[in-house]
């Protein structure tokens, strides 16, 4: 059984969505947790501070597609989530827009 993760902190957004610096210090201390043998002991552990949409979309696409049913697979994700109109929960990324409607 493998053990990998991808873990991602997203800090920095557009404006209408507030900076969360502690993001990319949530994705490191999971990091530490993870690598400790004697907690997480993972095998493999990719972290992505910031990435742009197609480097977050790409990563987990190789994180999910690269495993196997007896795998232990993780996706941390510290940063916004946006919910649509339907209440489908997206993550955030840098280039995620929130307009707010006034009428």
């Amino acid at each position: 059984m493998k053990k990998s993760a991808l873990l991602i902190g997203m800090s920095e957004y557009q404006p209408g969505l507030n900076p969360l610096p502690g993001a990319v210090r949530d994705m490191e201390a999971m990091q530490r947790v993870l690598q400790h043998p004697d907690m997480g002991g993972f095998d493999e552990i990719k972290t992505l501070a910031n990435p742009d949409v197609q480097q977050m979309q790409e990563a987990i696409e190789v994180l999910f597609s690269s495993c196997v049913k007896e795998d232990l697979t993780l996706l941390f994700f510290s940063g916004h989530g946006i919910k649509d109109d339907r209440g489908r929960l997206y993550f955030a990324t840098s280039l995620t827009r929130k307009i707010v409607m006034v009428i």
